[in-house]
């Protein structure tokens, strides 16, 4: 394989380890989870008057530099995310099974996780929302099948298994699973060009958390793409991801 095509593939994922938060057919969400007091909100909430096609905007530098502190934005809430300082995140050739394996092979995929118990650490307060941008995909090159121009096209995009495929993306908080489907896609939106190869357009798997009472929490974003688009462009039968997060609430 490549490196350029593993590098874009590396990409299209980076993203998902780009923030907080997984297959077989998706829904739209399948309940609001609730853990501990948090729930991921409804995909038409805006707190603070921010949607998530203004986060996906906003977050489109940092996404595609590989999480920058330098890019992230101010925000009235915590925007969850991996830090690339830790040095945790990970990205093994393995068959469906997790056996090793190299690609090009039918069954051969990309999978990213953490090295440690958790990808990255946060202390809040009680009365602190979050935002979650679980995945990105955009129009840098190497781009799968036709990048999307309308947001009805985007959801087909990432969900399409003629596409990108994505399978049981879902966040986790406590035991409380809430799956994300076509409602939680967020774009196209028009961007500076990206960090990731110049692309001007990105679409997000979003949502915004309500905020967590006082403790320890962890927060799991897993899911994935299985679509035909990830074997014609990366030569890979798929792409997906397990992170955990450790959120430490304090106060009332």
């Amino acid at each position: 394989m490549g490196r350029r095509h593993v590098r874009r593939a590396i990409a299209v994922m980076l993203l998902a380890s780009a923030a907080v938060v997984a297959p077989q057919g998706l829904t739209a969400a399948d309940g609001h989870g609730v853990g501990q007091g948090s729930r991921v909100l409804p995909p038409s909430a805006t707190p603070y008057g921010y949607s998530r096609a203004d986060m996906t905007g906003l977050l489109a530098l940092f996404t595609t530099s590989g999480n920058n502190p330098a890019y992230l934005p101010e925000t009235p809430f915590r925007i969850l995310h991996t830090d690339p300082t830790m040095g945790v995140t990970q990205g093994t050739f393995v068959t469906g099974g997790g056996e090793p394996c190299e690609p090009p092979r039918v069954g051969c995929g990309l999978f990213f996780t953490q090295t440690g118990t958790f990808a990255n650490r946060f202390e809040v307060s009680a009365d602190e929302t979050f935002f979650v941008p679980v995945d990105n995909a955009d129009d840098s090159p190497d781009v799968v099948g036709t990048f999307p121009t309308r947001p009805a096209a985007a959801k087909r995009y990432v969900f399409d298994r003629r596409v990108l495929g994505g399978e049981d993306f879902a966040i986790t908080i406590d035991s409380r699973r809430t799956a994300l489907g076509p409602a939680y896609v967020a774009g196209p939106v028009e961007t500076e060009p990206l960090l990731d190869g110049g692309g001007t357009h990105m679409i997000t798997i979003g949502a915004f958390l309500s905020p967590m009472s006082p403790g320890t929490h962890t927060v799991r974003i897993t899911g994935g793409y299985f679509g035909d688009g990830i074997w014609t462009t990366y030569k890979l039968s798929f792409i997906r991801l397990d992170f955990t997060y450790e959120v430490v609430v304090t106060g009332s």
